[in-house]
């Protein structure tokens, strides 16, 4: 038993398995029957140049992925962002005053930023430009 790729001008349109029997199976398939071996894969709709199968290249994705993806980064990042600060314990120690001069500053810098990331407007996805976070 074998998995074939029945090829027709270059695309793959059916992946049967075959035992191999001749027993007029083939003459009616409407292509050539090339051996999926040595780990290769294909599907249907992939090409194959005479050695090797290549997957069709990934569909382009709606403006509506692409915000709903960036909406997920933003989300994504800002709960990285507060993470961070709170592990620190920034804002309880900024509540009582027991921020030291060099720790105000990172906690600053890091509100900037959490600042930089609630401004993104992910309805223009892709041309987002993402702020970096501060150093750690």
């Amino acid at each position: 038993m074998g998995e074939y790729a029945v090829v027709k001008s270059g695309q793959v349109t059916n992946v049967i398995v075959w035992d191999g029997e001749d027993n007029g199976f083939v003459d009616g398939l409407d292509g050539e029957l090339i051996a999926i071996t040595d780990g290769a894969v294909a599907g249907v709709g992939w090409s194959y140049d005479g050695s090797t199968f290549t997957p069709p290249p990934e569909p382009e994705k709606t403006k509506e992925q692409l915000i709903q993806e960036a909406t997920i980064t933003k989300e994504e990042l800002i709960q990285a962002a507060n993470t961070y600060i709170n592990n620190k314990q920034w804002p309880g120690k900024a509540a009582i005053g027991r921020l030291s001069g060099d720790e105000l500053a990172q906690y600053n810098l890091w509100l900037d930023y959490l600042d930089a990331l609630e401004a993104i407007d992910t309805s223009s996805a892709p041309d987002i430009s993402w702020p970096v976070p501060p150093e750690v």
